[in-house]
């Protein structure tokens, strides 16, 4: 069935607009017609089965049937602080996160990034970004999209992060395991934030900052996986940690 992520305002009764992007996602991409099903979720973790009443060139109505239940979403909120990186990387991280479970990423300005986002630029980005996140939401059947924040420098976003545990990925001592260091949680906090460095690496000062401001440093094991990777491999795991 199709599924589309719509704009609480969009929903009136028990009828829904489809418009904009969505709509001409629904039509050209889909060939949606009259009649066909859809799911149709507010981001607010709300879903409703409707039907296709009409398809015109600008906008698309639908006929709410019924409130439908969907699966859980993660316990734990898990943000991805991820450095910037070279051609697709960024894009990468978000797409197969959102899928993984991440609920939050931000672009860090790291000072062994390769790849920056001009001032002028960041607009356009996170229009970008939060559809590709959006997309990867209504693939993998997640009932809210992730957030996506302009890009901050590791000192900003550690100062500005208050909302539970920070995990720094690191490849050399003393980092400890990811599972060791999950393990020694009284209790799964419900958020946590996930450092994730360039392809060179964080720089020793980064390091120092993350630790002074309360970060616990964990590995991956003995394997140096690319920035992309290690991303998706730590979400995860923490998922599965705090889910079984």
């Amino acid at each position: 069935m199709i599924r589309l992520f719509l704009p609480p305002e969009q929903f009136v009764g028990d009828t829904a607009s489809i418009r904009d992007s969505d709509h001409l996602h629904l039509t050209r991409v889909l060939r949606a017609r009259p009649g066909d099903l859809v799911l149709l979720l507010d981001g607010l973790g709300n879903a409703f089965r409707a039907v296709l009443v009409s398809v015109e060139k600008r906008e698309s109505s639908a006929r709410i049937d019924e409130q439908v239940t969907m699966p859980a979403e993660p316990r734990i909120f898990v943000t991805v602080g991820q450095a910037l990186g070279k051609g697709d990387k960024l894009e990468q991280v978000m797409q197969h996160g959102t899928e993984a479970g991440a609920s939050a990423f931000v672009p860090i300005k790291a000072e062994r990034s390769v790849a920056d986002v001009p001032s002028a630029k960041v607009a356009e980005r996170l229009v970008r970004w939060r559809q590709i996140v959006k997309g990867a939401a209504e693939q993998s059947g997640r009932s809210r999209i992730a957030d996506v924040a302009a890009p901050l420098t590791l000192g900003e976003l550690l100062g500005s992060y208050l909302e539970g545990p920070i995990l720094l990925l690191h490849t050399q001592r003393p980092a400890a395991s990811l599972r060791t260091a999950l393990s020694q949680f009284e209790a799964a906090p419900e958020r946590l934030l996930m450092l994730v460095g360039p392809e060179g690496g964080w720089s020793p000062a980064e390091v120092d900052m993350a630790r002074t401001a309360g970060a616990v440093l964990v590995s991956l094991g003995p394997r140096i996986l690319r920035t992309e990777t290690a991303a998706l491999v730590a979400i995860s795991q923490i998922i599965y940690a705090t889910e079984i």
